[in-house]
């Protein structure tokens, strides 16, 4: 079989619509194998462009999506065994690989495990755990063990501003006002948030001293 010469028309044409369409497509536009348009586009360095990849998985997504819809239980199903009760004789067989009641995984951690996590602002922060299924910020547990409940309408901040050096001296329990000042500092001048923060220590300074 005489070897196809592909024209320089064919090679414009596949430069041009290969970034942003469907091979199969191109290949059936032009009249030629879908393995031909393949290997022009790679001689020729050619790439599907961004836009269309993108478009291609979202396709493929929707199609995975769907193509599990007949196999899926609608809503409202009933299981056909709810409300029996396994044989005696099933049962026996299979009791001994079941969880028994109070069992944890292996992986479930102690009390006072700690672990970090991200709030919806990607900040990062230790978390103690306390009890099962009860997590505490650490840095508030710390300034309670010191200090006390934190009053309502304060919060617990660190002083050099890293949320995972939760030390007792990294800490201080401001007000809703003064956390709202500081986080609208961000665009002044250096020099300019440092005046603010010495005032804020200060104001602090002087209320305890006053309730003493």
């Amino acid at each position: 079989m005489k070897k196809h010469i592909y024209t320089e028309v064919e090679k414009t044409e596949i430069t041009r619509l290969y970034p942003h369409c469907s091979t199969k497509e191109i290949a059936r536009f032009l009249g030629m194998p879908v393995t031909s348009v393949y290997n022009i586009a790679n001689r020729l360095g050619l790439k599907k462009s961004p836009e269309y990849l993108k478009v291609l998985r979202n396709e493929m997504s929707r199609q995975l999506a769907d193509s599990g819809t007949a196999h899926r239980f609608p809503k409202g199903h009933v299981p056909a065994n709810k409300g029996r009760k396994m044989n005696a004789g099933v049962y026996a067989k299979v009791s001994a690989t079941m969880f028994k009641k109070g069992h944890m995984p292996d992986n479930t951690l102690y009390d006072g495990a700690e672990t970090i996590r991200k709030d919806k602002n990607g900040h990062r922060y230790v978390y103690v755990r306390i009890s099962l299924g009860k997590w505490v910020p650490k840095h508030v547990l710390l300034w309670q063990q010191a200090h006390g409940p934190v009053p309502k309408g304060y919060n617990i901040v660190f002083r050099d501003g890293n949320t995972l050096n939760c030390t007792l001296e990294n800490l201080e329990c401001i007000s809703n006002a003064e956390l709202m000042q500081r986080n609208s500092l961000h665009n002044l001048p250096e020099e300019v948030k440092e005046l603010v923060y010495l005032k804020g220590r200060l104001s602090r300074a002087i209320n305890e001293s006053n309730n003493q």
